[in-house]
């Protein structure tokens, strides 16, 4: 997806305004915890807007922040190559959670975290947030199932990116990221999808002209439209069924010892 320019980091300190602990929240994550959980989180965090290639997190830089998505989308990128250049591996909606390094210790982002489709998140500080996982045994399962969950998910992408086609891996991430968005017409570009499955932009175009010729999907400029959500779900690899097992198991706050077809 595309890459931002400003950062997060360069905001100045933000005085925190607590969200009201009886706040509805969309993050599946929070909603699966108790109610006296919940609120302990909910104190402690603020409620920020996320802005269109706003980058959250960048690599190797300290992680001052965690963030519970409640609506919009957002990008993690690796490093690949002499060139540098950055390589989305994951993309992340409502119930996801961005910080996992955390939740394992690190200090450091190994990962740049950009927002593609504008939205909000609840944003609390990153020691705080240890300092809740010692104190609240449940919040830890809960983001320890988060991140078993998102391993599973990244070598199923891995395994999908090497084995499968152009059209399988372009209906997958078009249904994942509909679905983290929770709406059929999805706001991206060309390049962006690109990038999100590794081909050139050429490649994307032809087969994306493909799809809407056999009624899959109605493109516009700067957004795709989902058509026969069924007819791309048959296109697709079964990843994209794969892909939503560790997902719903966390949203369950489950933990899952395997995915099977």
């Amino acid at each position: 997806m595309t890459e931002a320019t400003s950062t997060d980091r360069a905001v100045a300190p933000i005085q925190y305004k607590a969200v009201a602990t009886s706040s509805y929240v969309a993050n599946g994550i929070l909603r699966q915890l108790s109610e006296q959980c919940r609120a302990e989180i909910l104190t402690r965090s603020e409620n920020v807007p996320l802005a269109r290639r706003q980058i959250l997190l960048e690599r190797n830089v300290p992680l001052r922040f965690a963030y519970f998505v409640e609506a919009g989308a957002v990008s993690l990128f690796a490093r690949a190559g002499a060139d540098r250049a950055h390589v989305e591996i994951a993309t992340l909606g409502v119930g996801d959670f961005i910080g996992t390094s955390i939740v394992l210790g690190a200090k450091v982002s190994p990962h740049r975290c950009i927002v593609q489709v504008p939205g909000n998140a609840l944003r609390i500080n990153s020691d705080e947030l240890v300092a809740l996982q010692e104190a609240l045994p449940e919040l830890r399962r809960a983001l320890l199932a988060y991140v078993h969950a998102a391993l599973i998910q990244s070598s199923q992408l891995l395994a999908c990116n090497t084995k499968h086609s152009l059209r399988e891996r372009l209906a997958r991430w078009l249904l994942v990221t509909s679905d983290l968005l929770q709406m059929s017409d999805i706001p991206l570009t060309h390049d962006v999808l690109s990038r999100a499955i590794a081909v050139r932009r050429a490649g994307v175009t032809t087969e994306i002209g493909r799809m809407e010729e056999a009624g899959l999907i109605h493109r516009e400029r700067g957004s795709i439209s989902i058509l026969d959500r069924e007819g791309l779900a048959r296109a697709s690899c079964s990843c994209y069924r794969l892909l939503r097992v560790p997902a719903k198991a966390c949203q369950a706050g489950q933990m899952i010892d395997a995915v099977t077809r």
